[in-house]
C-alpha cells in the first residue's frame, strides 16, 4: 500500500464486547457516529458503559458528556457491574462533561477536576468550544470515544434545528477531524422527537437498535435484542441479536421454542 492509499484507511475498532463485535466483524471505524436508540429499558446506558469500558482497557481517552444524569450516578452505575473508573481518571484518560447538574447549582469550587460543570448547556455555542478543547486537551487525535447520553435530552432543552446542527458539528470535530468515535443514545417512542429522530438517523454514520423480542413481549416476557441498522464503512450483521445484563455486562441470551410455548 503506497502513502496515497493509506491516507484514504481509516483504522477499526473492536468494541470489545463479544456479541456486538460477532455482530461487527471488521469492528467500528473511528470516524463513525454512532446512534444507539431504542425505548426505555432496553439497554441503552448499559451499552454505553461497557462500551466506554472497554476503550478505556485499551488505555484510550474518553470524555462522558451526560445529559440524562449527574456524573456521580454513572459512576454508581458504572461500579454496579465492578468496573472501577478511579485508575482512569488518576491518569487522565477520562473526563465528564456536565450538561446535567445546572439543574442543582453545585457548589463548584467541590466539583472534581475530572468534572466540567457547564452552567448553562442551553448555550451550544460556548458548549462546544469546551467539547473541542477538553478532546484536544486530552490529545484525543486518532484515538479515544466520546459518550452522549442522550441526544433526546439535548433536543428537549433546545432549540431543535440548533440542536440538529450542533450535533452535525460534533461529528465533524470529533469523529471525522480527529478520528475519534463518538456514541449517543436517543430515545425512542416520543412523540414531538420523531421527526427529529429520523433527521439524525440520516446525520449519523452508525445505528444501533435495541428493542423487546415482539413475539415474546406478547407473552409478558421481556427480552432485550439489539441489531445493526447502519454501519458505514465497516461489514455488519443486520440480523437481530439477543442479550441479557447481568453483573458483569452485557451477554448474549439463548431462546428455545417449544411448540407456542418460550422458554428462557
Amino acid at each position: 500500500m503506497n502513502e496515497l492509499e493509506e491516507s484514504f484507511v481509516v483504522s477499526r475498532v473492536n468494541t470489545g464486547i463479544p456479541i456486538l463485535d460477532k455482530a461487527l466483524p471488521s469492528g467500528i471505524p473511528r470516524n463513525n457516529m454512532v446512534m444507539i436508540v431504542g425505548e426505555g429499558g432496553t439497554g441503552k446506558s448499559v451499552f454505553m458503559l461497557q462500551l466506554l469500558r472497554e476503550r478505556l482497557k485499551q488505555d484510550e481517552p474518553c470524555i462522558f458528556m451526560c445529559f440524562d444524569d449527574a456524573p456521580l450516578a454513572i459512576e454508581q452505575n458504572f461500579a454496579s457491574f465492578g468496573w472501577n473508573l478511579k485508575r482512569y481518571i488518576d491518569e487522565g484518560l477520562f473526563r465528564f462533561i456536565d450538561c446535567f447538574s445546572f439543574r442543582m447549582s453545585p457548589d463548584k469550587t467541590k466539583l472534581p477536576s475530572y468534572i466540567t460543570y457547564i452552567e448553562n448547556p442551553r448555550d451550544l455555542y460556548q458548549l462546544t468550544q469546551i467539547f473541542v478543547s477538553t478532546m484536544d486537551g486530552m490529545n484525543m487525535h486518532g484515538k479515544g470515544a466520546v459518550f452522549i447520553d442522550s441526544l433526546t435530552e439535548l433536543l428537549s432543552i433546545t432549540e431543535p434545528a440548533t440542536a440538529i446542527e450542533t450535533i452535525k458539528t460534533w461529528r465533524a470535530e470529533a469523529a471525522k477531524e480527529r478520528l475519534v468515535t463518538v456514541f449517543a443514545t436517543f430515545h425512542f417512542g416520543i412523540k414531538p422527537f420523531d421527526d427529529l429522530e429520523q433527521i439524525l438517523e440520516y446525520v449519523v454514520d452508525g445505528l444501533i437498535d435495541l428493542r423487546y423480542d415482539p413475539i415474546l413481549m406478547h407473552q409478558g416476557i421481556l427480552v432485550k435484542q439489539f441489531r445493526i441498522r447502519k454501519m458505514k464503512g465497516a461489514k455488519h450483521e443486520t440480523n437481530w441479536f439477543t442479550f441479557t445484563v447481568n453483573e458483569e455486562g452485557i451477554k448474549p441470551l439463548a431462546i428455545k421454542f417449544e411448540r407456542d410455548k418460550a422458554s428462557l
